[in-house]
Parts: structure tokens; C-alpha cells; sequence
């Protein structure tokens, strides 16, 4: 049998108002809930006459004729389980169980992360620390200049005096430590300082729950963390999958603070942008939406693909739309000497055009 074409849960809830809040939850996130049992037993008989196990299970501790040793045979069979407790005292029987979330991004938050414990748990260790403030910049298609973005923002706010931390979460396209010239940053256990204020991870499919784990940590260890979250298509699917290639951009949907979505004004970059906002409406994230005009023109008039630029990124309830202008020689120049525009040549106007970005971000 073909597997659904949405992502599939289970329902196993006593109270009924959480069962609904949960239930509705995932309908709104484009869930197929396949079935909402009142007790173990019905549980168990529809998981029998299942020809596909679903993809989420939801419990709670109070469930009528909750088995324990059946739980436990259950969780083998490739459905991830979450439980929820609805006293303090049902730790002592399961200590893998969770509070009852109130809201929704808490609830999809936890389902959506595969590849690490649910972010309830990391929210619980890190309360009332100071955390940094993160950034994600991811581009709407090819080539649109995210990675350059991500880099140059780094490096402006680290001549702040910021502690910065640069993440490569580019799964199919790494590019930070080449441009940079960093070699051995795919293979290194944890995030490595390349320069005055800037450390740096690249993020692999063989580091990914570690590195995960490094930026639960990291929220508390840095001022800014900036992640370079490559081109963000097919947004929904990876949304629902457990692909370890979309398990950055599910960390961001969960604790960034600001999404920037980079893309030129061209044609295939509206429409992309088109694309990208219709899905960012549909399902439920964390940090605010900015989308950012990459390589503008300056001094020209409007363009027809400026006008339909800002009508799609409008879609998608953007506050605002930031620009930074067109300068492919200042960006060769850094590529060449593997360094920041700073470095490279910090008059030029697009570096002070990216450092003004940099400024505006929250002190």
C-alpha cells in the first residue's frame, strides 16, 4: 500500500479538550488524523486493521487501559510517541512523558523534531537564561545570495563585539567553509572559532543529532546565532517528514527569533517567493518573516517584478521587505581572498548596506 501523502496521527487522549486542542493542532498543519480513540483497547484494535502504522502517536497517561509493556512493544515499530502526563506523579512510570502543551507552535514544535528530544524538554533546561538572538537566512531559490548574507551579518555583528556563532545549515549545498576557506569544519565535533567573535559549525548528516543538540546549548553560550538555512522549497514537506536534511529548518521553526528569506526580483525569484509565502501561511513557525531583495538595483525606477516582489512577500503577513543592492565585483573580491566584505573592502556600499541590516537587528 502507498504511503498517505500526508503525514498520519493517532489520537490516544483522555481529556477532551486537550484531545481536541491536539487533534485540531495537526489538522491545521495539514495532518491527516487517522483516527481519535476514548481508550486502549480501540487503540489497539484499529492499529491491528492498519495496513500502514501512522506517523505520530499522541497519548496521554490517563488513557482507560494504558498498558505499559504494550507501549513499550509499540514504540518499535517505527510511529514516534509522545505521552503526556497529567500528573506530576505518572513520571515515576513515565519518565519519557511531557506536560500537556498549552500552545499550538509548543504542540507542533514537538512533533515536528525527529532527531532530538522534543523542544519542551530544552525550554524546561534553559528557562530564565539568557539567550541569544537567531537569525535564520534562507533563500527562496538558487543562487540568491544567503550565504553571503549569512556571513557578512556575522561578521558585522561580531564587530559589535557580539559573540556570534555561524551555522552552515545547508544540507545539500555547504558552502561557508569553502568561501571562508575553513577546511575541516565538516568534520569537527563541535562549533570552531574562525574568527575575532565568530565561531562556526557546518551541519552533516552524520553530526546532525549532535549538532542539534549543540544549538539547544548554544542559545545560551552566544549573543546572536546565525544560520544559513540554504534554499527553503517544498517548505510543508519537510515540515512533516524526518529527513535529516530538514531538521535545521525545523529547529528554526521552533526558536529562531527573525526567518529572513533572501531572493532576487526577477521573474523565477517572485515567483518562488509566491510559492514559499503561500506555505509559510499554511503552517504555524516561531520567528517573524522578512523577506530580503537581493541584488537591487539602486537609483532605478520600479520595476514590474519589484511591484509583484512585494505582493507576494505580502502574503505572507512580512512586516517588512529589506533590500541590499547588486555588487558582483565586491563579492568576487571575497570569494577570492576567502574573507568578509569587511575584510575584503569595507567601503564599499554593499558592505555598509549590509552592515546597516546587521545595526537593525535587535541589540
Amino acid at each position: 500500500m502507498a504511503k498517505p501523502e500526508h503525514a498520519t496521527a493517532i489520537t490516544a487522549i483522555h481529556g477532551a479538550d486537550f484531545e481536541s486542542f491536539a487533534a485540531s493542532t495537526l489538522f491545521s498543519q495539514g495532518w491527516s488524523v487517522l483516527h481519535r480513540a476514548l481508550d486502549w483497547s480501540s487503540l489497539q484494535q484499529f492499529l491491528k486493521e492498519l495496513a500502514t502504522p501512522p506517523d505520530v502517536l499522541l497519548i496521554s497517561t490517563d488513557l482507560e487501559g494504558l498498558d505499559r509493556k504494550a507501549l513499550d512493544q509499540m514504540s518499535t515499530r517505527g510511529t514516534r510517541i509522545f505521552i503526556f502526563r497529567k500528573r506530576q506523579d505518572d513520571l515515576q512510570q513515565y519518565p519519557e512523558s511531557f506536560p500537556e502543551p498549552t500552545l499550538a507552535l509548543e504542540l507542533i514544535g514537538m512533533i515536528r523534531g525527529s532527531m532530538r528530544k522534543p523542544m519542551l524538554v530544552v525550554s524546561e533546561q534553559i528557562i530564565n537564561q539568557p539567550r541569544a538572538y537567531v537569525l535564520a537566512v534562507a533563500g527562496a531559490h538558487a543562487s540568491s545570495g544567503c550565504t553571503s548574507l549569512s556571513i557578512n551579518i556575522a561578521t558585522e555583528l561580531s564587530l559589535m563585539s557580539k559573540r556570534v556563532l555561524l551555522i552552515d545549515g545547508n544540507s545539500t549545498a555547504p558552502a561557508i567553509a569553502i568561501l571562508l576557506g575553513q577546511q575541516g569544519l565538516n568534520s569537527a565535533k563541535s562549533y570552531q572559532k574562525i574568527s575575532h567573535n565568530v565561531w562556526a559549525l557546518e551541519v552533516t548528516q552524520e553530526n546532525i543529532a549532535q549538532s542539534v543538540a549543540l544549538l539547544d546549548s548554544a542559545t545560551t553560550e552566544f549573543d546572536y546565532i546565525v544560520i544559513d538555512a540554504g534554499v527553503a522549497t517544498d517548505l510543508a514537506q519537510i515540515l512533516r517528514g524526518q529527513r535529516w536534511t530538514g531538521e535545521v529548518l525545523v529547529w528554526i521553526t521552533s526558536h529562531a527569533d527573525e526567518l529572513w528569506v533572501v531572493s532576487k526580483s526577477n521573474r523565477l525569484g517572485v515567483e518562488r517567493v509566491r510559492t514559499l509565502s503561500h506555505a509559510l501561511v499554511q503552517n504555524s513557525i516561531k520567528p517573524t518573516i522578512t523577506f530580503v531583495q537581493s541584488m537591487s538595483s539602486p537609483g532605478k525606477k520600479t520595476t514590474i517584478h519589484d511591484q509583484a516582489f512585494a505582493t507576494a512577500a505580502a502574503a505572507a503577513s512580512t512586516k517588512k521587505i529589506l533590500h541590499y543592492p547588486f555588487d558582483s565585483r565586491s563579492i568576487s573580491a571575497a570569494e577570492q581572498e576567502s574573507v568578509s566584505l569587511y575584510e575584503s573592502n569595507e567601503r564599499t556600499v554593499l558592505r555598509k548596506s549590509i552592515a546597516t541590516l546587521a545595526g537593525e537587528l535587535r541589540g
